[in-house]
């Protein structure tokens, strides 16, 4: 998979420094204990190709970034200790020409357009946004991809969990550096299960999951509005209308025919800020997931179901957006034209 997209997929990226090769190794594995199998390893200490090169041989898998290159021989360091990809503070010439030249992906932090100009040039994709928070946040951000079309950004310095968020529903960013996932006086202090559980908070954080609503299932139309109108006179609530089904509320979703397909006895559905994301995380622990259920919108895919069933129920993770399933409409006014639709699908045999 190219390098890019991996970073994407991962959403943030921890940004280490190390001071000793010996805490390499148990970092790792909190890192990956946590989910986020992903780490920039920066050049402010004289271990840090060793603990690229620890890192690689133990856990191959993972994604290895080399941080804070300023010179090519860092550059040739990180690259032959395993790292798949270079990050410089700054816009070095020589470091960006040693890397496109020898097909290295490398990412110069750039804070000015000029700047970015210069990593287009050499035919960049993606540029470290650094530092981010100081620079200009979001705002500054925008006024220099407004003019790179097609560059990616990935923010660093001043990004946390507060804000996190905020970079990554833009669609100028391609990821984020987390500084705070590894702090150094918790590494430093040997902490590793407080580092694994920052890691997994730094993962669900970018995931964002939330419930949605409940599908239940109904065999027939006539049971699909009865049970919907009882629910909807019991608690006062609006309705909104599919030809399919109808939301009872923003948590209820009744069906008006049998769908089987999603689980005996309906389904759960839950949210989140990147499907694509949402999958590659879900994938990775083994969740399979079923393609063909798959639904669009605006050119890419928003809802996926998953392929195992939860207690009869089948699940599915719709990504957040500005998409809405069916017309919200007051009780009455849905009571109103529904018998004719339920004689409508009665006569059809449904």
């Amino acid at each position: 998979m190219d390098i890019l997209k991996r970073i994407e997929n991962y959403g943030v990226i921890p940004v280490v420094k190390i001071e000793k090769a010996d805490q390499a190794l148990p970092l790792a594995k909190a890192l990956c204990d946590g989910e986020l199998e992903a780490a920039e390893i920066t050049f402010r200490t004289e271990c840090a190709a060793e603990a690229i090169e620890v890192i690689r041989k133990n856990y191959p898998d993972m994604l290895l970034g080399a941080g804070t290159v300023t010179t090519v021989e860092q550059a040739k360091k990180a690259v032959e200790a395993g790292a798949d990809f270079i990050v410089s503070p700054c816009y070095v010439e020589e470091v960006v020409s040693y890397c496109v030249e020898n097909d290295i992906c490398v990412m110069p932090g750039c804070a000015t357009p000029t700047e970015v100009q210069m990593a287009a040039s050499h035919g960049l994709k993606a540029v470290k946004f650094f530092p981010a928070e100081a620079a200009g946040g979001v705002a500054y951000l925008n006024s220099m991809a407004s003019v790179f079309k097609g560059m990616k950004f990935m923010p660093t310095g001043g990004v946390k969990p507060s804000n996190l968020r905020q970079y990554l529903l833009n669609p100028n960013v391609l990821a984020c550096g987390g500084t705070w996932i590894v702090p150094s006086d918790l590494l430093n202090a040997g902490a590793y299960d407080e580092i694994r559980k920052l890691a997994r908070d730094a993962v669900f954080t970018v995931l964002n999951f939330s419930f949605a609503h409940v599908g239940i299932n109904c065999d027939t139309c006539r049971e699909g509005y009865e049970n919907i109108f009882r629910l909807a006179d019991t608690f006062d609530l609006i309705l909104g209308n599919t030809r399919s089904s109808s939301y009872v509320g923003h948590e209820v979703e009744i069906t008006k025919q049998p769908f089987k397909v999603r689980g005996p006895h309906g389904h759960l559905g839950y949210f989140t800020d990147n499907l694509e994301r949402a999958i590659f995380y879900l994938e990775k622990k083994g969740i399979e997931f079923n393609y063909d259920s798959v639904k669009p919108y605006n050119g890419k895919m928003y809802v996926i179901y998953l392929k195992d069933f939860l207690a009869g129920f089948a699940i599915h993770i719709e990504e957040r957006n500005d998409h809405n399933p069916g017309k919200w409409e007051h009780r009455e006014e849905v009571k109103a034209y529904a018998p004719a639709e339920i004689e409508e699908r009665e006569a059809m045999g449904e």
